[in-house]
């Protein structure tokens, strides 16, 4: 599964023209669906093209990746693929999300990540604890890897939760089980799990196998990651009267500009093309804002991923939001 830390490395990746092709494409669950790959593929790469202007896909990129999809496709079924390329500046990375995007192409300056944070952010790993009266199983979910262990009674159980859910990226946790051990594992837990418990549900611990413990778990985590989600936004919003925050895509450009973002909300979809200043590098909407503008500007197909980038360059926080493009908020440094 990749991991944030690679999603920023990925999109630290920077052309001075339109040359950098990010493909995101869902593999049918048949596998006699896999054939028509291709085809859908170079769709979306047309409409990308399109969308840029008319821009172009360098032949090499567009090879690698109707060959990638025929030669690897089968071992997609039924996910969604991230595919991005740019024989100029040496990439070629393709890699199943945690979670289904919806299909597109863009063609840009940098790879459009927003789809790959959304999904990160929608699917993250995740920890189950199944209790019946005398044990507690505990699975870690990556991706589609799960790994499992066993405590005899729920105290022990809280006490090893605690220690290897230290370490990390905070994840969310699930319990499953009977009624009564729910109960007991949750009272037992101490308040830093409680804030990460994301929901329960019930079931005969012995009879559930490592896929049924994701298929039950999931929706809960991912209701889980979207009321964060929101309910980081409204916290920002709500920071409006103190002045540490930005509301709106030319409040926030300007917050970008001056590296002063902790978090930044952002639309998990949609383009906002504009312009990047030639000599001091500020981003804006229009071609004659910056003051300092020493060349000709240059054009971005999208300021939107520009500032996701730089905010994560700059250490702070990115989350997206499947809201429109009119969500576009920052809390600022204090």
């Amino acid at each position: 599964m990749i991991t944030l830390a690679e999603a920023v490395k990925l999109g630290a990746v920077h052309t001075v023209y339109p040359g950098v092709l990010s493909l995101y494409l869902t593999v049918p669950a048949d596998p006699a669906g896999a054939r028509a790959l291709p085809a859908r593929a170079g769709e979306l790469i047309g409409a990308a093209e399109t969308a840029a202007g008319g821009g172009r896909v360098r032949a090499e990129d567009r090879r690698w990746v109707l060959e990638n999809l025929q030669v690897n496709g089968r071992d997609w079924l039924g996910r969604t693929v991230a595919m991005f390329a740019c024989a100029d500046a040496g990439l070629s990375e393709a890699f199943p999300l945690p979670c289904h995007q919806p299909d597109r192409a863009v063609l840009g300056i940098r790879p459009h990540v927003r789809p790959l944070l959304a999904a990160l952010q929608r699917c993250p790993a995740y920890r189950v604890a199944v209790v019946d009266q005398q044990r507690v199983w505990q699975y870690h979910v990556a991706d589609d890897e799960t790994g499992t262990v066993t405590v005899p009674v729920a105290a022990a159980a809280a006490a090893m939760l605690e220690r290897v859910m230290a370490d990390g990226d905070p994840e969310p946790l699930v319990i499953g089980g009977d009624d009564d051990g729910i109960r007991q594992l949750f009272a037992s837990l101490p308040p830093g799990l409680r804030e990460r418990f994301a929901g329960s549900f019930t079931a005969d611990a012995r009879t559930l196998t490592a896929a049924r413990v994701r298929e039950l778990a999931a929706p809960l985590v991912a209701r889980w990651a979207a009321e964060r989600a929101e309910h980081l936004a409204e916290q920002v919003a709500a920071t409006r009267p103190d002045g540490l925050a930005a509301i709106g895509l030319r409040a926030c450009l300007s917050a970008v500009n001056a590296s002063a973002v902790q978090t930044l909300i952002v639309p998990d979809q949609g383009l906002v093309p504009g312009y990047e200043c030639g000599r001091c590098g500020d981003l804006s909407v229009e071609a004659d804002s910056c003051p300092d503008w020493g060349t000709a500007a240059l054009p971005v197909p999208d300021v939107i991923e520009e500032m996701v980038t730089r905010t994560l360059e700059d250490g702070g926080r990115v989350s997206c939001l499947h809201d429109g493009p009119s969500r576009i908020e920052a809390r600022l440094l204090g």
